[in-house]
């Protein structure tokens, strides 16, 4: 099975190919460029990498959210083109889901952080068991402080991955039960989007049509609370 995945929701964009479960080919930019820009870039590369025609693909994986607006959009409308055209089902994959499927170790907390402004990071825990992600909570935003109070109640290690390690990491950096992913691998990767999707196959989960794909955002954009504030403030 043949699964394209594409990650747009951040900074980075990546663009990967799994077959039944192993990464054939595996393309990352992160160059300062907008996702319209790199998204179909690193599609193309990956599916030429891993000698892959879109033909020949089973299934399509997207990071759904939470992350950038922006990037939500562009990743899901991609994929949704994609598959509208060829009629290729597809994975709405929850992008700390993603993240945490990178990370393969066991006995300790896995817990994706990425940065979501207004002293927020999105944020949920998992575990590893040595064959499957397992999650323990739901995606939410959550302050600094809240997460550490829900870390509090798990008497493991902890270990960070996401574009959100570096803002973490200047709150809880002085306490030797935290480990950070850094520099490209605490990064949002196309790989890890397919991964999850072959994951989430395998447990039985469902594709949805093109059509019924739709960006997962955990709270509303600025612009739409500023709206709702000067709605409020001319009341």
């Amino acid at each position: 099975m043949n699964i394209l995945g594409l990650d747009t929701s951040a900074v980075s964009c990546g663009a990967a190919v799994c077959r039944d479960g192993k990464i054939v080919s595996d393309v990352y930019i992160n160059v300062g460029l907008t996702h319209s820009q790199t998204a179909l870039c690193a599609v193309n590369s990956a599916l030429e990498n891993g000698s892959v025609s879109l033909d020949d693909v089973d299934a399509l994986a997207v990071a759904a959210g939470p992350g950038s607006f922006t990037g939500i959009r562009i990743g899901v409308s991609a994929v949704k083109g994609m598959a509208f055209k060829r009629d290729i089902p597809v994975f709405g994959v929850s992008t700390l889901y993603a993240l945490a499927c990178g990370v393969r170790r066991k006995n300790c907390i896995i817990c994706p952080v990425m940065d979501a402004r207004c002293s927020q990071v999105y944020t949920a825990l998992f575990e590893f068991d040595g064959e499957k992600t397992i999650r323990l909570t739901e995606d939410t935003p959550l302050k600094l402080d809240e997460l550490e109070a829900k870390l509090g109640e798990y008497d493991k290690p902890v270990v960070f991955t996401g574009d959100g390690c570096r803002v973490a990491e200047k709150y809880f950096g002085n306490n030797e039960k935290y480990e950070f992913f850094s520099g490209v691998f605490a990064f949002q990767h196309g790989c890890n989007v397919a991964l999850a999707a072959w994951l989430m196959y395998n447990n039985g989960e469902k594709p949805v049509s093109g059509k019924d794909l739709f960006p997962r955002y955990l709270r509303l954009s600025q612009a739409e609370r500023e709206r709702n504030r000067k709605g409020e403030d001319n009341k």
